[in-house]
């Protein structure tokens, strides 16, 4: 920080719409990314044992989102790490869902929700965190998948 300047720190209130409009802006970014991919590219890895393009992220994302708001989540993690083909336009219709989702939940993540203690479903019971760590945490998490897709692409151009 430089001499004169001021920390502005959001109300608690605002910290939950900040943490969803990053959220919200990734997903712009995901679109950017898979924009002109064909199945093909969506669903190539590019060693044994690697990720495809369509990742598990916005599973993690939602799980997430929903259990710090209360809402009930189920997740079936297991799938997403199939190799079963999936179309572009699945993922372009899972990042629909998942604008949606946001804008459902944001009347529902409370600045008392953002400190509650709470355990995700997919993960151990007592492996708990307050609200706003698992969405940060979950946001870093998806911002590491974004550029996976980016270099998944970049070696998949370079090898088509």
């Amino acid at each position: 920080m430089t001499r004169g300047s001021t920390l502005v720190v959001p109300e608690p209130s605002d910290v939950a719409s900040i943490v969803l409009d990053l959220f919200a802006h990734l997903h712009g970014q995901l679109r950017h990314e898979l924009e002109g991919l064909d199945d093909d590219a969506v669903n190539w890895w590019p060693a044994p044992r690697a990720n495809t393009i369509a990742t598990h992220m916005l599973g993690s994302e939602t799980e997430t989102l929903r259990s710090v708001a209360g809402a009930t989540a189920v997740r079936h993690r297991e799938k997403e790490f199939t190799r079963g083909r999936r179309p572009t336009a699945e993922l372009f219709d899972e990042l629909r869902a998942a604008d949606e989702l946001i804008a459902r939940l944001r009347t529902e993540i409370s600045a008392e929700r953002l400190g509650l203690s709470l355990a995700l479903p997919a993960l151990p019971a007592d492996e708990r965190r307050p609200g706003l760590t698992w969405m940060v945490a979950n946001y870093g998490h998806s911002r590491e998948h974004v550029g996976h897709i980016q270099l998944t692409t970049q070696i998949f151009r370079a090898y088509r």
